[in-house]
């Protein structure tokens, strides 16, 4: 081979892993709240928001008093919505093994499916009632902050922090 061609290869090779470590360190040093941990449909786990909480409340510059309030709401509201994530995965188990049967009853697949999506949206207005009363309890320039942090969450299809 030529030295032109061994060089020309040897730049590429060069570029390529450059731009792998450019990646990897970027995806290990962004924002936690980005780094996706959960599939669509399933919130993060408490430990998950725990750990974003802490970010959210600096982001916010929340005071010593707010985070204490904050952090006990936090805390009732996770329980709850543990309880209904333990009742949708109930659901779910009880719905494939009514799929998985050779004798499918498809009314009480479908009643399965209109509990589930019960189940979900009673989880969804939890999680909005949830925010607005945190967002509530924020200053002015904390609920624009707040709200920007939330907007980019949602149309960005990003994680958000936990509130």
């Amino acid at each position: 081979m030529r030295t032109g061609t061994l060089k020309y290869i040897l730049l590429v090779s060069l570029l390529l892993n450059l731009s792998l470590l450019g990646a990897a360190a970027y995806s290990h040093f962004k924002p936690p709240w980005y780094r996706p941990s959960f599939t669509a449909g399933h919130l993060p786990s408490r430990a998950e928001c725990n750990r974003r909480s802490n970010h959210l409340f600096q982001e916010l510059s929340l005071k010593p008093e707010q985070v204490k309030i904050f952090q006990g709401k936090a805390d009732q509201f996770h329980t709850l919505i543990d309880q209904k994530r333990q009742e949708i995965d109930q659901l779910r188990n009880k719905l494939i093994g009514q799929m998985s049967t050779d004798l499918q009853d498809n009314r009480a697949i479908e009643a399965t499916i209109v509990q589930i999506n019960k189940r979900q949206e009673e989880m969804q207005k939890m999680v909005v009632a949830h925010m607005l009363e945190f967002k509530s309890m924020l200053t002015p320039e904390q609920q624009k902050k707040f709200m920007k942090l939330i907007e980019g969450a949602m149309t960005m299809r990003r994680e958000g922090p936990c509130p």
